[in-house]
């Protein structure tokens, strides 16, 4: 492993034992490309933790250059995350007034309760999960707010809350920032295939405030669960979820025994098990051994193909009948999305116009993607055969 990659994984960390910090030490004292070391950190999403990890350890070797300029960065995404906060507190607050028990997920409401300090995480926008039945009444506090939704189709607001297979999209631009927010109904694969689950997610969850506002917190067990299937869904190069995941075990507030009991109910060990090889690999985390043996990790996950299809592909090994994956699939097939109504504007008395287009757009996107795996597939056998040519020339 190169230093920089090695140096960035070992500063996210945080607190190091004597023989990881002394190994930090050495690789400080050593040649490092700093552009490269910084490229890094900010590519696996952990910038805010690797300078913490410099901090920390007192800047040694770090010229004076970088120094101020990743402290000027920290800062700014300190401010942000600042600002994203008080922005999440303020819905929370009128979301909760409306009578709409709402949960914060994710992004600056994980750099409180796993990091203690909102500056730690890179955050982009805001989520909150809100029960399946409130949907249309939170979408009308948050755009009374003062938000902007990415659709303006009514049919829409109304499958989306039947369904609850796509996150409700608004922005909203102040004097100082523009602010995402995403409204879930659901974690996973949304609707009527979700009711089990979220009913006992919402049975399991904690009363919590988050900037003095009351809000409701998933529990240890189903955060565990949330962000070990989202780090398994999602990999790429970003290694948050798993720092996440990572700080979430050293927390000590898992019932390792009720985690084992969902993760077979539901059929989930490869997923989870997959996320923790990754934490291990990477972070040296520690799981209970009720969940079983942790196999290594062979390569970083990394999500393959179109995202659209991969987590569609990835869903489907989720559902554990085939009565459900043909719902899901049938869900997914036929009823009209956000993309398809940003893909072709329609006026709202045409809208039935998009149960004929959705099929024709995944049947089109179903084939790019098996055609570019197939290209890149062919690409990857004649490359290494003139590589083979050339070794035995």
């Amino acid at each position: 492993m190169p230093p920089e990659d090695e140096l960035c994984l070992l500063l996210a960390r945080g607190q190091l034992s004597p023989g990881l910090r002394d190994r930090g030490l050495a690789l400080l004292s050593g040649p490092l490309r700093w552009n490269l070391l910084l490229e890094r950190a900010w590519g696996y999403d952990l910038f805010p933790l690797v300078y913490a990890g410099l901090r920390t350890l007192g800047f040694p070797a770090v010229p004076d250059q970088v120094r101020s300029l990743w402290t000027n960065i920290f800062r700014l995404n300190a401010i942000q995350n600042e600002l994203l906060a008080r922005e999440l507190a303020r819905m929370l607050r009128l979301i909760g007034e409306a009578g709409i028990p709402a949960m914060p997920l994710k992004g600056i409401a994980l750099a409180e309760s796993l990091y203690g300090d909102t500056a730690l995480r890179v955050c982009a926008d805001i989520d909150v999960l809100v029960p399946p039945k409130h949907a249309v009444a939170a979408f009308r506090v948050v755009v009374s707010s003062g938000y902007q939704p990415a659709f303006t189709q009514p049919r829409l607001l109304e499958l989306m809350a039947r369904y609850g297979k796509d996150c409700m999209l608004m922005t909203r631009r102040d004097p100082v920032r523009g602010y995402l927010l995403e409204l879930h109904l659901g974690l996973l694969w949304g609707g009527p295939l979700e009711s089990d689950v979220l009913e006992e997610i919402w049975s399991e969850a904690v009363r919590k405030t988050f900037y003095g506002v009351p809000a409701f917190a998933l529990s240890a067990e189903w955060e565990f669960l949330y962000l070990a299937m989202h780090a398994s869904r999602h990999g790429g190069p970003s290694l948050k979820w798993l720092m996440d995941l990572d700080r979430l075990c050293q927390r000590g507030a898992i019932d390792w025994k009720k985690v084992n009991e969902k993760v077979k109910l539901l059929g989930w060990e490869a997923p989870i098990r997959s996320g923790l090889a990754a934490c291990a690999s990477l972070f040296d985390t520690r799981a209970d051994p009720a969940l079983g043996p942790i196999p290594p990790l062979a390569r970083m996950p990394a999500p393959s193909g179109s995202p659209a299809v991969s987590e569609i592909l990835f869903s489907l090994r989720m559902l554990k009948t085939p009565a459900r994956r043909l719902r899901y699939l049938a869900i997914h097939l036929f009823v009209p999305t956000l993309a398809d109504c940003q893909f072709l504007p329609l006026p709202a008395r045409l809208f039935f116009l998009y149960y004929a287009l959705r099929p024709f757009r995944v049947a089109f996107r179903t084939a790019w993607w098996f055609g570019d795996a197939a290209f890149k597939k062919l690409r990857g056998a004649l490359r290494r055969r003139a590589e083979n040519a050339d070794q035995h020339s």
